[in-house]
């Protein structure tokens, strides 16, 4: 298995390509289409399906064109449903423009993905938005905007609860400290690293 993180020119928001076998999926494609298309061209990859930690705008700008172009599906949490549809939950409307979206399946805490001999586990991790999830592969877990390195996702907007992210954050202190974390924006820590030094964990 290969992970290729991939920032977006505009928003600065990691796009992350899992490869296994010439066959991949992306995780929160934002708004860079033709960078993200360069790659799975460059690298001949096949790509079978798109997950969204969450739905706000600078994560999902380039899933529209990529599901069409492609022809795959769409996974998000069902708690997210109310904000992908609407471009002010989701702030695309302060972003390139209005975003409203319809993910093909929706998906629930403890749910299971089987990707080629991997499985993604989905854990429910409210707080940055009601439906924001992170996805449990192997060592591997992809946190969106709900953990970073040294920092969390703000709770000042749509949908957010301070006190909902921090129940989220406490579940995710339960998994291995090996675990390797790959956030929506900046560089890729471990639950860990982030157990002793991020200032938001309790």
């Amino acid at each position: 298995m290969e992970i290729i993180k991939y920032v977006t020119r505009s928003l600065v928001e990691n796009v992350y390509i899992v490869i296994e076998n010439e066959k991949c999926f992306i995780v929160d494609p934002g708004y860079d289409f033709k960078g993200i298309q360069g790659i799975l061209k460059e690298r001949k990859l096949k790509p079978e399906f798109i997950i969204l930690t969450h739905g706000h705008g600078d994560h999902i700008g380039s899933v529209k064109e990529l599901k069409e172009y492609y022809n795959i599906p769409v996974y998000a949490h069902i708690e997210e449903k109310e904000l992908l549809n609407s471009p002010q939950l989701n702030l695309s409307n302060q972003m390139y423009g209005d975003i409203s979206l319809e993910a093909d399946y929706y998906v629930k805490d403890g749910d299971i993905i089987n990707f080629e001999n991997n499985e993604l586990k989905i854990i429910h991790t409210p707080g940055h938005t009601q439906g924001g999830m992170c996805i449990l592969m192997g060592q591997h877990i992809f946190t969106g905007d709900t953990i970073f390195a040294g920092s969390v996702g703000r709770t000042d907007l749509p949908t957010s609860n301070f006190e909902k992210l921090n129940e989220s954050l406490n579940k995710l202190m339960l998994l291995d400290d090996d675990l390797i974390i790959h956030p929506g924006h900046n560089s890729d820590s471990t639950i860990g690293r982030e157990r002793i030094s991020n200032p938001f964990i309790s």
